[in-house]
């Protein structure tokens, strides 16, 4: 009995730090001031004169605690650009392509992070972008800037250093590009715009 009692006891010391891990019904408290974030998602923008760009994203993203609700924030978006056929080719006038080109961002700023009675965090970033385009069917690249970047988000923490969910965010700011090729004319201004929907992962350092 001694040893089984010895035996039960040690298997409780060594369960009890990983079950504690495990967030249940209890709020969200940050362990660090540092945070690393990596989201996946889909891209559709509008607003372009010759073509909007669309595709798949990848937006790794670094954020600074220093204030209780309030988080500086980092992020760099890649956008692998394909998407509807919207003109004609410049090489093949017979046929159609996608227009809108690939995109890079580097958006700074703040992210409103609040903490609900449990382990759900909503989350607001407000920040200014410049975005680089590039890769573009008719050769007018260019780039938008300033871009204002803004949106929200749910992360559920499944343990204190950890927080999966989604974002959906929206930009918005003038773009100006080179000469196109597909439609005459020199350099130009337009408005971009764009819905970006992701998921991903949150990682307390």
């Amino acid at each position: 009995m001694p040893r089984l009692g010895t035996a039960l006891f040690v298997l409780i010391a060594v369960s009890a730090p990983t079950r504690a891990e495990i967030q249940v019904g209890v709020p969200e408290v940050w362990p660090s001031k540092h945070e690393l974030s990596v989201h996946f998602g889909y891209k559709l923008a509008f607003g372009g004169q010759v073509g909007d760009a669309a595709g798949l994203t990848l937006t790794p993203e670094y954020a600074y605690r220093f204030h209780r609700l309030v988080w500086f924030d980092v992020q760099v978006t890649q956008l692998f650009g394909f998407g509807a056929r919207d003109g004609t080719c410049l090489n093949n006038t017979a046929a159609l392509c996608y227009r809108g080109g690939w995109m890079t961002q580097l958006a700074a700023g703040v992210k409103i992070k609040i903490p609900t009675k449990l382990p759900l965090v909503v989350e607001v970033p407000i920040l200014i972008g410049i975005n680089g385009i590039f890769n573009r069917e008719c050769g007018d690249n260019g780039a938008a800037i300033p871009v204002l970047r803004t949106g929200g988000g749910l992360k559920y923490f499944i343990k204190p250093r950890i927080g999966l969910g989604a974002n959906i965010t929206f930009d918005l700011g003038p773009a100006f590009h080179d000469a196109t090729r597909c439609k005459g004319g020199g350099r130009y201004t337009d408005l971009y715009g764009a819905f970006d929907f992701s998921v991903g992962a949150e990682f307390i350092l």
